[in-house]
């Protein structure tokens, strides 16, 4: 598998545990689309890049991102960063500007899409 499919792997990985904390090692490769042998690879390659990934009663990343679980705040522009670092370091330059360039055009209308997305499933449970 070349730079970029490892790259898109490890980041369906983060996608995972950040939106799904709590995961027993099973459930997150099934989650991610993976075996447990490639997400135990997978996971000691994040942590390597420096994405603090701990499994205690279920994997969880808290520490580096500044997230606090799913109801806590989140910064944004913290995780956005971190991400940016990963393409920079894993992938070759073109690519990762190329990357860049496409998630920058695409993010402001992804986020009003959940934002649209959450208040129709809030205000339906208020109601």
């Amino acid at each position: 598998m070349n730079r970029a499919g490892r790259l898109v792997r490890l980041l369906r990985i983060l996608s995972v545990v950040i939106a799904e904390p709590g995961l027993n090692p099973l459930e997150l490769a099934e989650r991610a689309g993976v075996s447990e042998r490639t997400l135990r690879r997978d996971l000691v390659q994040l942590r390597e890049l420096g994405y603090e990934v701990a499994y205690t009663g279920g994997y969880e990343m808290q520490e580096k991102l500044n997230l606090e679980g799913r109801a806590g705040h989140r910064s944004l522009g913290r995780v956005y960063e971190q991400h940016l670092d990963l393409l920079r370091t894993q992938l070759p330059k073109r690519l990762a500007a190329q990357v860049t360039e496409e998630v920058d055009s695409l993010a402001p209308a992804a986020l009003a899409s959940l934002f649209a997305t959450a208040i129709e499933r809030h205000a339906k449970a208020t109601r």
